[in-house]
C-alpha cells in the first residue's frame, strides 16, 4: 500500500479519537460568584430568587449543575467559608430532600459533552443526622455507570466521592433527608477529575476520510484485477 495514502488516512481518523482536557478543578462557590450569583438562606422551604438558581454558571470549568440553590450556610458549616448548594423542589423551595445533578461538557461549551471519571464533593459541617447519601453515575444515554453511598456522621474529613467505576457524563446527588436541622446535607467544595471529550470533525474531514476510503478501495480493486 502507498504509504502516503496511509499517512493521510490515519492522520484522517485521528481526529474520532477522543481527547483530554486537564481539569482537575475544585469549585468552592466563594466570592467572587460568576453571572450575578447570590446566595439565599439555607433554611428549609425557603423560596428561591433566580439570582441564587446555579445552571450554566460554571460552564467555563465544564460544569452545568441543575437543581440547585447557592445558600449561605451558618457560621463554621461550609467547609470553603460561608455558600454550598442545596436542592429544589417542584415549587422552587430549597429543599434537601431532592437531587442536585451535576453534568460535564467541554468548557465553555454545552453543545460539547464530556466525562470524567472521579467526582466528590465536602458535606457541611454539622450534625449526624443518618441522612443517607447516594451518588450515582451515569453514561451519555442515561445509562447507570455506578453508584456509591454515605451515612451522614456529622464528621466527614474527606469528600464524598464516586470513582472507579470507569468515565461518566453525569452525576446525582441524592439524600434521604431524615432530619433537616442536623446538618451534613449541603454541598460544598464541588470536585471532578479530567474532563474527556470527544473531538467532532468538521465536514471537510469527513469529505477527506471519505475520500481516502475511496481511494483505498480503488487501489486494492486494481491490485486484485493484477495479480
Amino acid at each position: 500500500m502507498n504509504s502516503k495514502l496511509c499517512v493521510t488516512i490515519w492522520a484522517t481518523i485521528a481526529f474520532f479519537v477522543p481527547c483530554y482536557v486537564t481539569a482537575n478543578t475544585v469549585i468552592d462557590f466563594e466570592n467572587p460568584l460568576p453571572g450575578d450569583l447570590v446566595a439565599t438562606s439555607y433554611l428549609q422551604s425557603t423560596i428561591i430568587p433566580a439570582s441564587a438558581r446555579v445552571t450554566d454558571q460554571y460552564l467555563n470549568d465544564g460544569l452545568m449543575i441543575d437543581g440547585a440553590a447557592l445558600v449561605a450556610l451558618p457560621s463554621a458549616a461550609a467547609p470553603s467559608g460561608i455558600n454550598a448548594l442545596a436542592g429544589i423542589d417542584d415549587n422552587g423551595r430549597i429543599d434537601y430532600d431532592t437531587p442536585v445533578t451535576f453534568s460535564f461538557f467541554a468548557p465553555g461549551n454545552d453543545k460539547v459533552m464530556g466525562t470524567t471519571d472521579f467526582f466528590g464533593y465536602s458535606a457541611d459541617l454539622f450534625g449526624s443526622s443518618a441522612n443517607i447519601i447516594t451518588i450515582s453515575a451515569y453514561d451519555f444515554d442515561g445509562s447507570l455507570v455506578g453508584q456509591a453511598s454515605y451515612t451522614e456522621t456529622g464528621d466527614f474529613t474527606a469528600p464524598l466521592t464516586i470513582s472507579g467505576v470507569g468515565q461518566f457524563h453525569r452525576v446525582t446527588v441524592d439524600q434521604t433527608l431524615f432530619n433537616t436541622s442536623s446538618g451534613g446535607i449541603a454541598l460544598d467544595l464541588v470536585q471532578f477529575g479530567d474532563i474527556s471529550i470527544a473531538a467532532v470533525p468538521e465536514l471537510q474531514t469527513y469529505t477527506m476520510l471519505l475520500a481516502g476510503l475511496g481511494l483505498l478501495g480503488f487501489m486494492l480493486r486494481r491490485k486484485k484485477q493484477n495479480i
